[in-house]
């Protein structure tokens, strides 16, 4: 099989169709286009997600508290704590991991969550380090959000722009692609924006519809997600999707579609109040941008600048896992190139 998320067709016959048993006080279940369970607990609900880090080198520890924070942004809940899965191969320095669990642990503390355990180990099984974190968060049980709820005729927004977390990845890990130098300040601006826990709480307490965050496969990915799980359709709006000028540049260069492109530091969110919603999250320092609406349906399309119409297929192949595909086949513009240490 391809690296990568399994497409939702392998997903549910392999991995979905084998969890039978359910209980009553789980209140969101395993399921495609959820990433969070969410579990009765009275007058709140505890909200449990998980997720590694397979497409990075450096800020390891950084991007694995954000993805995981972000998928209980996702459904409305504040993060409470952390566990860290800490896999590295044999000769891997003491330095090294250190360097990881301090960037766990700075970057928790800035979103006011503790890590509260988790399992660190070395091993011939993996030929680069991989980290893992599972999230735990609570919301309020009558307001916690799921895909589940877009319907027809609602707006689709996005916060901030599309590529955050792949620009960082790519300026910071490939630098030596580039015909242009990116500064270490433009790669902090990036990784900055990587946590949407602010903007999705904002969004919960206005009555969003539902959420996703813009992880594997970008914004087509997400809003492909949106429609499984609700049963509707959607239209993105080509121009109306905003790309960091960083972003754009690296994409040209690169050949990649910046839509399909792994963008944690973005919330995709459904609002039958798009534009109310745009101005509230902007009020608060947030970019919101109203790029689609919900249609009737079972797959979004895209609708480019000048009206062509996309069918987005059904599983997403994320730009950044092509893009390492090209560099793992031994040639990148024309020249040998390593695949840095990456790890998957």
């Amino acid at each position: 099989m391809k690296a990568g998320k399994l497409s939702g067709e392998l997903l549910e016959r392999m991995v979905l169709s084998a969890i039978q048993f359910k209980r009553e006080d789980v209140l969101v279940h395993a399921g495609l286009g959820e990433d969070c369970a969410v579990i009765d607990f009275g007058e709140e609900v505890c909200l449990v997600t998980s997720d590694p880090i397979t497409g990075a080198v450096e800020g390891l520890g950084e991007l694995a508290v954000h993805v995981a924070c972000n998928d209980l942004a996702a459904n409305g809940g504040t993060p409470v704590g952390v566990q860290v899965v800490l896999l590295v191969p044999a000769g891997t320095g003491e330095d090294y991991i250190r360097r990881i669990m301090e960037d766990v642990h700075q970057t928790a503390a800035q979103l006011d969550v503790e890590v509260i355990g988790g399992h660190t180990e070395v091993t011939s099984r993996v030929r680069d380090c991989v980290v893992s974190v599972t999230a735990i968060g609570r919301a309020p049980r009558g307001r916690y959000v799921t895909s589940k709820g877009a319907m027809p005729g609602d707006d689709i927004l996005i916060t901030k722009g599309v590529g955050i977390e792949a620009t960082a990845i790519l300026a910071r890990d490939f630098s030596h692609l580039l015909p242009f130098a990116v500064t270490a300040d433009e790669i902090e601006g990036f990784t900055q924006q990587l946590s949407v826990v602010k903007e999705g709480l904002l969004a919960a307490e206005h009555g969003v519809h539902a959420m996703h965050d813009l992880t594997e496969g970008g914004l087509l990915g997400a809003a492909r997600e949106i429609c499984v799980a609700a049963g509707v359709g959607a239209e993105i709006w080509e121009e109306q999707v905003f790309v960091p000028e960083l972003t754009q540049r690296i994409c040209r260069h690169l050949q990649l579609d910046p839509l399909a492109l792994l963008s944690s530091g973005a919330m995709l969110m459904v609002s039958p109040q798009g534009l109310e919603l745009k101005a509230h999250l902007e009020q608060a320092g947030i970019p919101a941008f109203v790029v689609g609406r919900i249609t009737q349906g079972s797959h979004p399309t895209l609708v480019r600048a000048n009206g062509e119409r996309v069918y987005v297929q059904a599983h997403v192949e994320d730009e950044l896992w092509r893009f390492f595909a090209r560099v793992e086949g031994g040639k990148e513009d024309g020249r040998q190139v390593s695949n840095g240490g990456q790890s998957r």
